[in-house]
């Protein structure tokens, strides 16, 4: 099931006053590199194979967690990804935020955006029961509507079925959302053409560890504090 946070958003904010800002979380929202890097070279150690360097594991990361797998495992092309992945988030669920950490501002820039009653989600391309604890974990989970991760909708990242599901189900609890008022917000290629592909505006953080890729972007971000500027230029 897709999940929905309490309380009852619809109460919470003026109708009027809702701009629909959607976050990334890899390189977003917080600095995952480390524990995402570890859950793969265990995955590596269970097929008998050598761990790889972090930085190498992370410029795989941004399709979902099969893509990650194929990539991360060039040197045995012979691996059934499919099993790979699922030993992958077992391994990951363990320690999902042992050296995980925020970005500097994220938590006082989200409460604010709270404050100014914005409207905010989280689509990810990582599975999505391990975004929804990696979200919980770090304390964020009480400012989004909506978590939404890979598996969760039949599409990933770039299909922009993960925006429209967002506007959908922010209007169904009684919000005023539309896409001229909805950010994509994401430091990867693939967050910048969801929100082209969903006819949104984006957000490019540049302080994350994704590469733009020469895609276009609405708005640049080099420190989280910068999108607290999303929540006048949106409304």
């Amino acid at each position: 099931p897709l999940f929905l946070l309490d309380p009852p958003w619809s109460l919470m904010y003026s109708v009027a006053m809702d701009p629909l800002i959607i976050f990334d979380l890899d390189g977003t929202l917080a600095d995952t590199r480390a524990d995402i890097a570890q859950a793969v070279n265990l995955t590596r150690r269970h097929f008998g194979l050598k761990p790889l360097g972090r930085d190498e594991i992370i410029s795989y990361v941004g399709n979902g967690s099969r893509i990650l797998m194929e990539r991360s495992f060039h040197d045995c092309p012979e691996t059934d990804t499919d099993e790979a992945a699922r030993i992958f988030s077992r391994e990951y669920a363990r320690f999902p935020v042992q050296e995980t950490r925020l970005y500097p501002g994220v938590r006082d820039g989200l409460e604010k955006m709270f404050e100014k009653n914005c409207v905010m989600a989280v689509l990810s391309n990582k599975p999505g029961d391990l975004s929804r604890q990696v979200v919980d974990m770090l304390g964020l989970a009480r400012f989004f509507i909506r978590i939404i991760g890979g598996g969760d909708l039949a599409r990933l990242k770039p299909d922009p079925s993960g925006i429209y599901e967002m506007i959908r189900s922010a209007n169904q609890i009684g919000l005023d959302i539309d896409p001229e008022r909805t950010w994509m917000v994401g430091d990867h290629h693939t967050d910048l053409d969801t929100a082209r592909n969903a006819g949104v505006a984006s957000v490019f953080c540049s302080y994350g560890f994704g590469r733009k890729e020469g895609r276009p972007f609405t708005f640049q971000a080099d420190d989280f504090s910068d999108l607290l500027t999303i929540a006048g230029c949106a409304r």
